[in-house]
């Protein structure tokens, strides 16, 4: 079963990989008909609409930066926002406007003044944005870090949305302010991998991206920056490791699904491969399947508990907990079957929403699941709420932003492709691509089995 990708719209591979991609009209590349005939994924549509209602409401209406959080009956929401929200919420309004969830004209002002606010008024250092800001001001907030993965998060938004509205010059200008404002090579360590970011309190973090997780789309629009790069020898400068196996298949992994989603949501991964010859779209989906054994051997180990983990209800990423936020996620080590990090039978739904383009049949069953025997206990004015746990009964009162936000865009990607369409029709994530030594593999067939 193909999917509907840029490459499938008829783009030659050269052209792909020349960094100059023409521009088409999106309504082309978009469509309502059933993907792949299940019965999910009319679910899926609601959840998109109702998702996308996060970005229109839980947002300051003279800055429009997006709030870290809200009520999941859409109540109130947090005095901060968040960067990687703000990156979401450009790409869930990049993809809205192909679909007319809201006047086209409103959202591409909604766009206009979010860049403006991130431009303008969000505090920065070297152009690498805080993790969290005031949501009216731009202060920084929370005593965060100026983050490095977040800003690329954010930018990767931008950009997505500087290519859904190609004709809007200030749309496109703001992307392009951004981007350039952030000086790269300032958070490079001498071993050639990028530093975490900066505290005004201590100075550059010492803590680095020198090992597997979601820093992949910061090492490539890092590389592909259009001023203060970093050098192409940086993506081979981060260690291939944690390595684990499941079913005789190596993969890298890092406990927290989300560190694969975060980077495939904007990078079409499954039309190309690294240097190494390694596809980290197939790498993701041996992960996803490696997590659902690893959560049904805990369910049969500690039935009590969790004994409801399984093919029908699984999916844990960082989240709440009854008992504060947590970094959970698994498995760890080959053939650990142990709740680590206080894992307690928690569902997270963004965790299965963010593999709708990784493993569709296995997402569209679990959150068809949770909906039908959880209702509106767990999935209200904003979709899924951040997670619940089916043991004792229960439920986060809250939504987070980026976890909206991975679960609307995961969802096009698998529906249509949508945003990937979007984001790799910019040139600098061909060029990041390019000069990191990937190279293109053609249209491939989605496949479930790991």
């Amino acid at each position: 079963m193909k999917r509907r990708t840029f490459l499938a719209a008829g783009l030659s591979l050269p052209l792909v990989m020349s960094g100059v991609l023409p521009r088409r009209v999106h309504s082309e590349t978009i469509s309502d008909s059933p993907t792949y005939d299940l019965r999910g994924e009319a679910l899926v549509r609601d959840m998109q609409r109702r998702c996308y209602r996060y970005f229109l409401e839980a947002v300051d209406p003279k800055t429009q930066l997006v709030a870290d959080r809200a009520a999941a009956d859409g109540s109130n929401y947090s005095r901060h926002a968040s960067s990687a929200a703000c990156g979401f919420g450009l790409a869930s309004h990049a993809i809205a406007a192909q679909y007319g969830w809201a006047p086209r004209e409103e959202i591409q002002g909604r766009v206009r003044t979010m860049l403006r606010s991130l431009s303008g008024i969000v505090a920065h250092e070297k152009g690498f944005v805080y993790h969290f800001f005031d949501i009216k001001t731009g202060k920084r907030a929370l005593r965060s870090e100026a983050s490095s993965v977040d800003t690329a998060l954010m930018l990767a938004g931008a950009m997505s949305a500087t290519v859904a509205f190609e004709d809007d010059s200030e749309i496109g200008r703001l992307t392009d302010q951004l981007y350039n404002r952030v000086e790269w090579s300032w958070l490079l360590g001498e071993n050639g991998c990028l530093h975490m970011g900066y505290l005004p309190e201590i100075g550059i973090l010492p803590h680095q991206w020198d090992q597997f997780s979601e820093h992949l789309i910061l090492s490539l629009l890092a590389i592909g920056a259009p001023s203060h790069p970093i050098p192409p020898s940086s993506w081979d400068a981060w260690r291939r490791e944690p390595v684990l196996s499941f079913n005789g298949q190596e993969f890298l992994s890092y406990p927290p699904l989300f560190v694969h989603q975060y980077p495939l949501a904007f990078f079409d991964f499954q039309n190309y491969r690294a240097p190494s010859g390694r596809s980290f779209y197939r790498n993701a989906q041996i992960a996803h399947h490696a997590h659902i054994d690893f959560l049904t051997r805990l369910g049969q180990k500690y039935p009590e508990q969790m004994g409801h983990y399984g093919a029908d209800l699984w999916g844990i990423t960082s989240s709440d907990s009854q008992f504060g936020y947590r970094d959970w996620g698994g498995p760890y080590k080959n053939d650990r079957v142990e709740p680590d990090r206080e894992i307690d039978g928690t569902i997270v739904p963004s965790a299965a929403a963010g593999a709708l383009a990784v493993m569709p049949q296995e997402a569209l069953r679990t959150l068809e699941f949770q909906k039908a025997h959880f209702g509106e206990k767990i999935y209200g004015h904003y979709g899924f709420v951040n997670a619940f746990n089916p043991a004792n009964g229960w439920v986060n009162p809250d939504v987070i932003g980026i976890d909206t936000g991975i679960s609307l865009m995961m969802a096009e990607n698998m529906l249509t492709g949508g945003l990937w369409n979007l984001f790799m029709q910019h040139p600098a994530a061909q060029r990041g691509l390019k000069l990191a030594g990937f190279t293109p593999t053609g249209t491939t067939v989605l496949t479930s089995s790991p």
